[in-house]
């Protein structure tokens, strides 16, 4: 390699690697950088290998996290709006994960394969990462590198496959074969002074291939795509726009509800058959008991009684006494007056229905240090610095299975909250319950004028993707709209505007390979990383063994 670098010209490129991914990402980012975003820090990769006596044990670990604190930073500097003190925990946790799975990397591929896999063990390494990282108590899926492409719906159609893991890999193996280019070419260099006639043509063809193959059977998919919907349903999305930190609680929810219902008496048409409410529309907690004791439920029903073929989809926060013989789980909490008498407290979807009883599904994926405490028992004494997000928070119970709410004959939605979201195989596994369409109620106030509401809304045209359904977010403030089966938004609010939007929805009875089989990519690359470790270790204990005997 022509390269001699000095030890903070290595810090700059592994600055470099940061902010090509921050400036690829959307939705402001200019989407192609991701392609190159590695290239730097896999130069550095290169050189510390090559130059092994230059540098301490674990280098590559600390140069790493340098692209990754700043990619992390970044894209997500917004959770700071809640909590200082807990966005920084995030940034500097998330991206040491990150940057020690890239070293693990390049210890096995240098330990185990003698460098001759070209960085492709990184990619066995990254998909396992993000897919457990999805699947664990500090989950946070975000930054997944296959989210990348959520401003671009056009070039990842093939999504309703291979989910985003599928773009992860795209992205790492156009990055990896440019580097090996431009590894090539700076290796010539290195050795003559003329062009390099070594340089591949193969490769070049390979990498330009296998950049452009994906995007242009995406485009094939989508024009060759036919959604014929089963009917259409007619639904009515409520943005209130309250504030979310001390509105939202200073205003009762009696008043906070008949808010909404203020909004839906003048949007409302004779034909509207599903309204549907923000996530903790209904802050104080109510017990699911007795729910339709409290004076916010009682002035739905009686909206609803003029309004009797109307259903509504709204969010709330609610709490539900153990059964004597019920397992007492981490998450439970005590009574002040009876500490042997236990409750959960969950963030609530509420499917109301005229002459029938409230259904509840309860948040599923929750945000850690926020609606949960990860490893509670371990982490108690921290919990301080969980972070504010204005609506539901502390440690919260789970449905341990997805729900679907019946509007009509054929007509299921899947009430997804908030955060739920950003995770493809947890929405697809609501198709199992047959959903016609998909509702995504959030609050995203708390995140103020910031790329953070702007990219959750452009997240959720991903799952459009992989379901080919329609999405519906309401969202307190935001953006609330509609998103069709091929990712395109059809409708979309202002940010800070108290407002609704009436939609005519196509309802699909389709059920998408990804949907049935999920992130199978994400477990076939936990099944090789596992190999490829087990085989490691074996070496090293082989080794361990003969220098004893």
């Amino acid at each position: 390699m022509i390269l001699q670098l000095k030890k903070y010209q290595i810090g700059l490129l592994a600055a470099l690697s940061g902010l090509l991914m921050g400036m690829a990402w959307p939705v402001n980012g200019f989407t192609p950088l991701i392609f190159i975003s590695w290239i730097p820090l896999l130069l550095i990769e290169t050189y510390i290998r090559r130059n092994p006596t230059l540098f301490s044990r674990g280098a590559i670990v600390l140069y790493a996290y340098i692209t990754f604190v700043i990619f992390n930073i970044y894209t997500t500097w917004w959770v700071a709006h809640s909590t200082f003190v807990g966005g920084l925990l995030a940034f500097l946790l998330n991206s040491f994960f990150m940057a020690l799975v890239f070293g693990l990397s390049h210890v096995v591929d240098k330990k185990l394969f003698a460098n001759k896999f070209g960085f492709f063990t990184l990619i066995f390494f990254w998909v396992s990462f993000e897919y457990l990282h999805m699947n664990w108590e500090l989950t946070w899926s975000w930054l997944n590198m296959g989210n990348v492409f959520s401003e671009n719906p056009n070039w990842v159609q093939w999504y309703e496959f291979t989910g985003v893991l599928g773009g992860t890999i795209w992205v790492l193996i156009i990055n990896i074969l440019l580097y090996k280019i431009l590894l090539r070419w700076l290796d010539s260099k290195a050795k003559t002074e003329n062009t390099p006639s070594s340089f591949s043509i193969f490769q070049i063809v390979l990498t330009a291939v296998l950049l452009a193959a994906p995007i242009v059977f995406s485009f094939q998919i989508k024009n060759s795509l036919i959604l014929e919907p089963n009917s259409n349903l007619q639904v009515l999305i409520i943005q209130p726009n309250i504030e979310p930190y001390e509105e939202a609680y200073m205003t009762s929810s009696e008043d906070l509800v008949n808010n909404i219902l203020s909004i839906t008496r003048q949007q409302i048409k004779p034909e509207t058959e599903l309204v549907i409410c923000p996530e903790s529309t209904i802050e104080r907690s109510m017990w699911e008991s007795s729910i339709e004791q409290y004076p916010a439920i009682d002035s739905i029903r009686k909206f609803m009684m003029a309004y009797p073929e109307i259903s509504f989809l709204i969010g709330a926060s609610t709490r539900r006494v153990l059964e004597p013989n019920e397992p007492v789980l981490a998450y439970a909490q005590s009574f002040s007056n009876d500490e042997s008498r236990f409750y959960y407290r969950f963030n609530t979807a509420l499917f109301i229905q005229n002459n029938q009883p409230i259904t509840f599904y309860h948040k599923g994926k929750l945000v850690p240090g926020v609606e949960r405490m990860p490893f509670a028992a371990l982490l108690k004494p921290i919990e301080k610095f969980a972070i504010d997000l204005g609506g539901t928070s502390g440690s919260l119970g789970v449905s341990t299975e997805p729900v679907s709410f019946q509007v009509k004959k054929e007509a299921f939605v899947a009430p997804i909250i908030c955060y739920e979201s950003v995770y493809g195989e947890f929405v697809g596994n609501f198709t199992n319950q047959n959903p016609s369409f998909i509702a995504v109620i959030t609050n995203d106030a708390w995140w103020l004028d910031s790329p953070g509401y702007q990219q959750h809304f452009s997240y959720a045209r991903l799952r459009a993707i992989e379901n080919r359904k329609t999405v519906i977010r309401s969202a307190n403030t935001g953006f609330s709209g509609v998103i069709d089966a091929k990712g395109e938004v059809i409708q979309k609010t202002k940010f800070y505007e108290k407002t609704a939007i009436t939609a005519s929805i196509p309802l699909y009875n389709i059920w998408t390979y990804y949907a049935k089989h999920g992130d199978y990519l994400g477990r076939l690359s936990v099944f090789m990383m596992a190999l490829v470790l087990l085989v490691w270790l074996s070496k090293i204990l082989r080794t361990s063994s003969k220098k004893r005997s």
